[in-house]
């Protein structure tokens, strides 16, 4: 009885917190544009020229767009982005609020068949572990760094909201998402016979939604095998090797990164690819936007109007805290499921040793 109750107080717990981060979400792609668009320095950035767009393809191959436009036009372009990407993490797959309506009686795995519902987890865990890495980093004498910005709150925060969706489509869409086509269609076309409607259609789906896409053609889905099953060798592969050239990108493009950037950012992509496999395109972006915009957010509407220093302090708090429970209920999920395998290993030997003593007549 007792176990059950803990188990339904952490199931509440788990509901409540991501109800809470969801609404943090939510606010921040608010309050971006509120403080780009109708404060005084949002305005005086928003209205800056902008000459030309840096991008990247293929993780390696880069070259800048003439645009003409204002970081204004150019802002509200990306943070629509951000916001279409949290409206499809809320439908797809499964509505958000159907998996909150149906939480208490399904079990905790499948709650996480939404992605909204797994992005504040998989977000503050990544931090932690990021956190963790670069702090040991740093005692052993290899720096992070920091991150090439022009120094101006406005234009900083432009920057980093840039970043979040041109890397993805660099570093994940354009790369992962070409080798899914390739596979999608010349490995398993010569088992599934599509029309050029589905064809188009597959040709459009592989980079967006993996999983969906690799459903068209009968291949292994994550939502049905899990991740070891349900993504291939290839691409693992390629998550690999996007994760690594991310890494090696921050450095090696110069700016204010140093070496200690190379893991954390490969760790990062890591996990933006594999979350990008299993949910979609838009699981990698809210990823992305999390690390580069969220926060930021919080502390850019802190820094103009102080009074909203506690809800900024109360949203990294949070976050924190929740990668840290966490990885805690992960670490203690891990150690009862390997004390319960050796009591059932101890217990099948000796039923064994039990089945081979011989059998006395009375």
């Amino acid at each position: 009885m007792v176990p059950e109750v803990l188990k339904l107080f952490a199931k509440m717990f788990l509901i409540i917190t991501v109800l809470t981060t969801v609404f943090f979400y939510f606010l921040a792609i608010f309050l971006g544009p509120a403080l780009f668009y109708f404060t005084p320095q949002g305005i005086d950035a928003s209205i800056q020229h902008l000459p030309s767009l840096p991008v990247w393809f293929f993780t390696i191959i880069g070259f800048d767009i003439p645009i003409g436009l204002d970081y204004g036009v150019v802002f509200l372009f990306i943070w629509g982005v951000f916001t279409v990407s949290l409206v499809a993490a809320w439908k797809l797959r499964e509505n958000f609020h159907r998996v909150i309506r149906e939480s208490v009686v399904r079990p905790v795995k499948k709650l996480f068949s939404n992605c909204l519902f797994a992005m504040p987890l998989i977000n503050s865990m990544t931090l932690i572990t990021l956190l963790v890495v670069q702090s040991f980093q740093e005692v052993g004498g290899i720096p992070t760094g920091t991150a090439p910005l022009p120094g101006e709150p406005f234009l900083d925060f432009f920057e980093l909201s840039y970043a979040a969706v041109i890397e993805e489509i660099g570093f994940r869409i354009i790369p992962i998402g070409a080798f899914l086509v390739a596979y999608l269609f010349w490995t398993k076309q010569k088992v599934v016979t599509l029309s050029f409607r589905q064809k188009l259609k597959l040709f459009v789906m592989a980079p967006l939604f993996p999983d969906r896409a690799k459903r068209m053609v009968g291949a292994k889905t994550v939502d049905e095998y899990g991740v070891r099953g349900g993504i291939s060798l290839g691409e693992w592969g390629m998550v690999l090797f996007t994760s690594i050239t991310f890494g090696l990108a921050h450095f090696l493009l110069g700016g204010g990164w140093e070496i200690g950037k190379t893991t954390s950012a490969a760790l990062a992509g890591l996990v933006l690819g594999l979350s990008y496999l299993v949910y979609g395109v838009q699981a990698s972006i809210i990823i992305h936007w999390f690390f580069n915009a969220y926060m930021n957010t919080y502390v850019l509407f802190s820094e103009i109007y102080p009074i909203a220093t506690p809800l900024a302090n109360a949203v990294v708090i949070f976050t924190v805290i929740l990668g840290i429970l966490g990885w805690a209920a992960i670490v203690i999920l891990g150690y009862f499921k390997l004390i319960r395998a050796i009591t059932e290993k101890g217990e099948n030997k000796e039923d064994q040793a039990t089945s081979n003593l011989p059998i006395s007549l009375q």
